[in-house]
Formats: C-alpha cells, sequence, structure tokens
C-alpha cells in the first residue's frame, strides 16, 4: 500500500506544524498562482497563520527558494522527494512539478 504524503514527512521526524507550514506553502503558492492579484491577501493570512514562520508567498517560487525556505525555518527534507510524492498523490501537481524542473535551470 501506497504511503500518503502526510504519512511519508511523519516518518521524517516533521511535526505537524511543519507538515501544516510545507502543505500551506504549496497550496497558497498554487492559488496566488492563479489569482496574483490576492497576493497580498493571501500573505497576510499566511503570516496570521505562521507568525513564527519566515516566509513570503510569491508566484515565482522555485525549488532553490523553496530549499532555503525550508531550511530558514528548521526544516529538513528530501525536496525533491517530497515534491514527487505529492505531485503522484494530486496535491499542487502542477506547481511541484515546475519546482522539480526548476530544480535543474535554477
Amino acid at each position: 500500500m501506497c504511503q500518503t504524503v502526510e504519512n511519508w514527512l511523519k516518518t521524517n521526524d516533521l511535526s505537524n506544524a511543519e507538515i501544516d507550514f510545507i502543505e500551506t506553502v504549496l497550496t497558497f503558492t498554487s492559488a496566488v498562482k492563479v489569482i496574483s492579484s490576492r497576493k497580498d491577501e493571501i500573505n497576510k493570512s499566511f503570516q496570521i497563520n505562521f507568525p513564527n514562520k519566515k516566509a513570503i508567498i510569491e508566484p515565482d517560487l522555485t525549488y532553490k527558494k523553496l530549499e532555503e525556505t525550508l531550511k530558514e525555518n528548521g526544516i529538513n527534507i528530501d525536496l525533491s522527494e517530497m515534491l514527487t510524492r505529492f505531485r503522484k498523490q494530486g496535491i499542487c501537481s502542477k506547481l511541484c512539478k515546475e519546482l522539480l524542473d526548476s530544480r535543474v535551470s535554477g
């Protein structure tokens, strides 16, 4: 049986708060790509939900920027594996593919 992304993240010693942070970064980034006019509102909501985390939701997120954001927030995970698992599970598939593709280009 295939393990869900959330279960895989838990087996990698991430807390529920860290998992929520990752999932929110991905879903909010996906949203801001579609409705960029609401970027400020999305970022305010993000900061309310994660006041102790450092991140800015931008439509031009790259693999490298996501990797840096996770490290700045004390989250150490195999990013390629995580994005591949999210994509295969159908969670933010388009964004995850773009991020995995940007891993090579920048």
